[in-house]
C-alpha cells in the first residue's frame, strides 16, 4: 500500500484505526511497516513503490502520530530460528504493543 493511499484511507469517515505492524528482522538495522488490509498484511511503500524504511521508532511515531495512530505492533523475527532441532517449523516471532 502506498503512503498516499494509506493517508487517504485514514481520512475516510467511519473507518476503524488500522493495525500497523512494524517488522524488525535479526541482523537488520532498519524497520519495515505493514498495514493490515482485508485481513492481510501489506507493506507500506513510498509513491515510487519502494519499501519505506525507518531507522528508529521515533521516525515511525513522527509519521503516524499526525495521522491519528498512536499504537503499533512491533514484530521481532529471527530467521535463524525458523526450524526447531527436530525440523519442525517453530514460531520465530514475538509481537509487542508499542505506544508512540
Amino acid at each position: 500500500m502506498q503512503l498516499t493511499q494509506f493517508k487517504h484511507w485514514l481520512k475516510s469517515p467511519g473507518k476503524p484505526q488500522p493495525k500497523c505492524v512494524v517488522m524488525s528482522h535479526a541482523g537488520m538495522a532498519d524497520y519495515l511497516m505493514e498495514i493490515e488490509f482485508k485481513h492481510q498484511l501489506v507493506p507500506l511503500k513510498d509513491d515510487a513503490d519502494g519499501m519505506l524504511m525507518f531507522r528508529n521508532m521515533e521516525q515511525i511515531g513522527d509519521l503516524l502520530k499526525p495521522l491519528g495512530i498512536d499504537t503499533v505492533i512491533l514484530r521481532v523475527i529471527d530467521p535463524y530460528d525458523e526450524f526447531s532441532p527436530d525440523n519442525q517449523l517453530s514460531r520465530c516471532n514475538e509481537d509487542m504493543r508499542i505506544i508512540l
